[in-house]
């Protein structure tokens, strides 16, 4: 079995609203479009959502991961994202011997100033025998550079589409308590 971990956390300043930004948190189907775009997404029932990632070459595989992943808030005022239910497609013989957890938390900050948040991706696979000759280690920081860069890339998104998401909808808002 090889093990592939990464850790990312974010800091995002968001300019005072008349709304604040936990209330656009607390609708989930919302904030998963800012975190992967919506051709990848699947809204499988409420607060769990079907990602479609991109394919991923490690090595000499291509992997294409498709992961169930429940989104919700929990009584900290925080927004969790869970999953450890993923299988990658075309791939019956790894998906087998494979096993995947996603831990993750958004909050807004108490003074409406940002939002801030953490996530854990874990992977543990065991390989097919021909990269039994390739070293652990290698294979590892390979893994391990692969799962920093698919959290990376979900940070980075969320960075650009959450503060374009949360202004388009405190205007609608607004505009919305306006026409009453």
């Amino acid at each position: 079995m090889v093990h592939f971990h990464a850790s990312q956390s974010v800091e995002i300043a968001i300019s005072p609203a008349p709304v604040p930004i936990h209330q656009y948190l607390s609708n989930t189907e919302r904030l998963v479009y800012a975190l992967a775009d919506p051709s990848q997404i699947k809204v499988l029932e409420d607060n769990t959502f079907q990602f479609s990632m991109r394919p991923i070459k490690f090595l000499m595989l291509t992997l294409e991961p498709v992961a169930d992943v429940k989104i919700y808030p929990n009584d900290c005022d925080e927004i969790i994202i869970y999953s450890d239910s993923c299988r990658l497609k075309h791939q019956a013989l790894l998906n087998r011997h494979f096993s995947f957890k996603l831990q993750g938390w958004l909050a807004a900050r108490s003074d409406n100033s940002g939002v801030s948040g953490n996530a854990e991706l874990d992977i543990q696979i065991d390989l097919p025998a021909a990269f039994r000759l390739t070293p652990k280690s290698l294979l590892e920081s390979t893994g391990n550079t692969i799962v920093n860069g698919i959290l990376t890339t979900i940070k980075q998104r969320l960075q650009r589409r959450l503060l374009h998401e949360y202004k388009g909808w405190t205007t609608g808002v607004l505009a919305s308590s306006q026409l009453r």
